[in-house]
């Protein structure tokens, strides 16, 4: 049953974190925080030029995109956020009703319109690609939209749906380990990056705090999120240049448990073909968390996308 479901899982202040019994992950740029009605939203900003916004997947933050961040920043406006619930940003955000995606999607619109950004590029990655779509239906400013090992393009039956989130509690991922959480960080990649150590010394010191119990309320209701709103029947929909990137090796998506059958490029042209005039990428040698893995194969592709 592990391999159903694996999570990868202020006024201006300096994100560079070292105090050993801070419950914050450690970032490496500035974080600003803006209040939204949802509660006080964490970013980070840098670069000028053509604005990119990106979205963290399910149980990540903005460590998850900080080398996109850093070598994009040279040529691009980049902003990368911390979803309700996640990293910097506030925790009381409701952790229940069943469509979390459109939460996110509205915190973002939110974010957008307070920051009086008129265009947008919006990047997001897997369950942040999902809300990314989402938010790209709703939102004219988004003029084009970068899916990074998109979630929400596999569906599931209801029987399926239920062992996912029966197997998701947030009682069952707050009793977690250590060696399983190690274990959830290496499935995304292929050859693991030595600075992943980083984001796993930041889940286990949050694991020691009593932010964790709300942190593994947000992620489960996540994943109810993620099932209850699919995005594969709105992609036709998607009126404005799309690019999207997967690893050839992807071993989360699609759900290797569910759908054995089911391979990661089949799952990734079928649904590029769906969006008119989608660029698709497939990234040799790299798995889930390939914008971490190949960051600089990655930054080569959305300049060019961009451009």
């Amino acid at each position: 049953m592990k391999q159903l479901l694996t999570i990868t899982i202020a006024p201006f202040l300096l994100a560079t974190v070292h105090a050993q019994d801070s419950c914050l992950p450690v970032y490496n740029m500035p974080v600003k925080t803006m209040q939204l009605s949802s509660g006080k939203l964490a970013y980070v900003e840098k670069g000028n030029g053509q604005t990119i916004l990106f979205v963290h997947g399910l149980g990540g933050n903005i460590s998850h995109w900080e080398k996109i961040v850093r070598d994009l920043s040279a040529s691009y406006r980049c902003i990368a956020i911390d979803l309700p619930g996640y990293g910097w940003s506030d925790k009381q955000v409701d952790a229940n009703g069943d469509d979390r995606l459109q939460l996110y999607a509205g915190v973002i619109n939110e974010f957008i319109q307070k920051k009086k950004i008129r265009k947008v590029i919006l990047a997001g990655h897997s369950m942040g690609a999902q809300v990314a779509i989402i938010t790209a239906l709703q939102n004219k400013r988004i003029k084009k939209l970068i899916l990074v090992a998109p979630a929400g393009l596999e569906t599931f039956t209801n029987q399926e749906a239920q062992l996912l989130t029966g197997v998701t509690t947030a009682i069952a991922l707050e009793q977690q380990n250590e060696a399983v959480i190690r274990n959830n960080f290496k499935i995304n990649f292929v050859q693991q990056p030595a600075d992943v150590e980083q984001l796993i010394q930041d889940r286990l010191r949050m694991k020691k705090c009593s932010i964790y119990k709300r942190y593994c309320q947000i992620v489960s209701a996540g994943v109810k999120g993620m099932l209850v709103h699919p995005v594969k029947d709105s992609l036709q929909y998607l009126s404005m240049p799309v690019l999207i990137v997967f690893g050839a090796k992807d071993a989360l998506i699609p759900n290797a448990y569910l759908h054995p059958a089911l391979i990661t490029t089949a799952l990734a042209t079928e649904s590029a073909a769906l969006i008119p005039g989608c660029k698709l990428e497939i990234i040799q040698e790299a798995g889930h968390m390939v914008q971490f893995e190949k960051s600089n194969e990655i930054n080569v592709i959305i300049k060019k996308f961009i451009q």
